[in-house]
């Protein structure tokens, strides 16, 4: 399969295709042509799959790598931007999201849950079906209480996400200003 096969197939970028097999984490052959220079197998695609689904930041381009491309602005946020969610600070944050999500009803469907946290809608349905996040009504709709997105806003699970909106980027600014 050649590298625009490999791009299409895993969803990603030209960059972070290039970034991919450059770097050795997808095993790939290079005949030394200009173009179609990259071979890679099938089953070292699939294998890639697999290990980026169970660890997606050891597959993350540094920061910096898309900085040579043309035209092309750097990343807005940074990448590892989080919080020392220690017991006071965990306390703190968990009252003024409570405040913030005051308005906001008791059960909450996916919907509100992207306007709340400012991620996709496949993103907040993913969570629920792994279990990180835990919905009272699994299909055809999911339905989460306030206390349980709560819990999870506040845990160590979200504040680890590699990639995170601009919600979530602005919500740690604010915390680490305090």
């Amino acid at each position: 399969m050649s590298r625009t096969d490999f791009r299409k197939a895993c969803h990603i970028g030209t960059r972070t295709s290039i970034y991919l097999l450059q770097s050795g984490l997808v095993p790939c052959s290079n005949t030394g042509k200009r173009t179609r220079c990259y071979q890679i197998a099938k089953a070292d695609v699939a294998d890639y799959l697999r290990r980026r689904a169970a660890d997606p930041a050891r597959y993350t381009p540094p920061s910096g790598w898309y900085k040579n491309y043309p035209h092309h602005k750097p990343p807005e946020n940074a990448l590892v931007r989080r919080l020392d969610l220690t017991g006071p600070r965990r306390q703190k944050l968990r009252s003024r999201l409570a405040k913030q999500l005051a308005k906001a009803p008791d059960v909450l469907t996916l919907q509100q849950i992207c306007d709340i946290t400012g991620y996709n809608r496949h993103t907040v349905s993913r969570w629920c079906t792994e279990g990180r996040l835990k919905p009272i009504m699994k299909t055809p709709t999911f339905r989460v209480p306030k206390a349980w997105l709560l819990d999870f806003l506040c845990s160590d699970d979200y504040n680890n996400i590699c990639r995170k909106s601009r919600k979530h980027n602005q919500m740690v600014r604010e915390m680490q200003e305090l």
